[in-house]
């Protein structure tokens, strides 16, 4: 391996770290992330064309993959204990991070100006609004805690599971949208840092009954996230080409429905019930969503400013080629007088 492509791969590697960060935590987005680092098309080409040219295609993917890694296992860690001491200071930060990627979604549909197809564009809206605030309520009101039944072979949870990490993984795909924030909004989130990290996991535990679940729980897990990375690659990149502001004003309903859920779900919804989060935490929560808004705003400046250096940059480089090609058509025609 020569040095540009070691250079290469460090950085690769790098980038794969931050989108491991911004997977584990709700509310920051992969896709955004992969944008404003200028990987998004890269790695979205890469798997969608994963079964036509597999081994290249795996070796660009696979420094962003151990990047990926490394950096979510580091944010799950400090995640974790974050929960136990301030949960709705984290779940402030995560929603302020959700709330200022709106610009993403409305900066495309400034796009919409066919008013034959508005009733379209409002129905993908209101649609993906009810969906994704819907599926938070629904567990809060339902008290349905997947925690709860993590050490009993409760087979109604593995078809959520399966279809959580379908969405967990199309969403980590869509730009403004996250694929933590889909598992806390399932009510997954908390049971899966429970498996792996804290007093209950189960390399603390050696409870078989619950290693098993465990093995169990997770198998689906990735057998719906693997099935979402493929149809979302895929799917996604027919849905930008060829439907793009109405699929954007659904990644808005997404957006919007999805911070009323991370702040009403099974997860935090019963710590309200019985008064366990302190005064303390609700005002530090309050100041986070701001800072949260803040960072998730600023991310997106910086994408804008990538954008603006790039199309810069092609600009001057397609003026510099146009020159080059009419000095080479001067000399052409004064070769040809002569």
């Amino acid at each position: 391996m020569n040095d540009n492509k070691i250079k290469r791969f460090t950085i690769d590697t790098v980038k794969g770290v931050t989108l491991g960060v911004s997977v584990a935590i709700p509310g920051l987005s992969a896709g955004t992330i992969a944008v404003s680092e200028r990987c998004y098309d890269t790695i979205i080409d890469s798997m969608s064309g994963f079964r036509k040219k597999p081994k290249e295609n795996f070796f660009i993917l696979l420094p962003y993959l151990i990047g990926l890694l490394i950096g979510a296992i580091c944010a799950f860690i400090g995640i974790k204990k974050g929960y136990e001491v301030a949960p709705f200071t984290l779940t402030g930060l995560f929603g302020g991070l959700v709330i200022g990627s709106l610009p993403i979604a409305i900066k495309e549909l400034r796009k919409a100006d066919n008013t034959k197809e508005k009733i379209t564009f409002s129905l993908s809206f209101i649609i993906s609004l009810i969906v994704s605030a819907g599926i938070g309520i629904i567990t809060a009101l339902c008290k349905i805690s997947l925690e709860a039944n993590m050490d009993f072979h409760i087979y109604w949870m593995y078809p959520i599971i399966l279809i959580a990490g379908f969405l967990a993984a199309f969403a980590c795909v869509v730009p403004g949208i996250s694929g933590s924030m889909t598992l806390m909004i399932f009510g997954l989130y908390q049971p899966i840092l429970s498996l792996f990290i804290g007093d209950k996991s189960i390399f603390k535990n050696h409870d078989n009954n619950r290693l098993i679940t465990a093995i169990l729980f997770m198998l689906v897990l990735i057998i719906g996230a693997i099935f979402g990375l493929i149809v979302s690659s895929k799917l996604m990149k027919k849905l930008l080409k060829d439907y793009r502001v109405s699929t954007f004003y659904a990644i808005l309903g997404l957006i919007i429905g999805s911070t009323i859920s991370m702040f009403i779900n099974a997860d935090i919804y019963p710590k309200y019930l019985d008064n366990s989060i302190k005064n303390w935490d609700y005002i530090v929560g309050g100041v986070l969503l701001v800072v949260g808004i803040s960072l998730s705003l600023g991310l997106v400046y910086l994408d804008k400013i990538l954008n603006k250096k790039k199309e810069d940059d092609d600009r001057l480089e397609t003026a510099s080629t146009t020159i080059v090609d009419n000095a080479n058509d001067d000399n052409s025609d004064n070769t040809n007088n002569i």
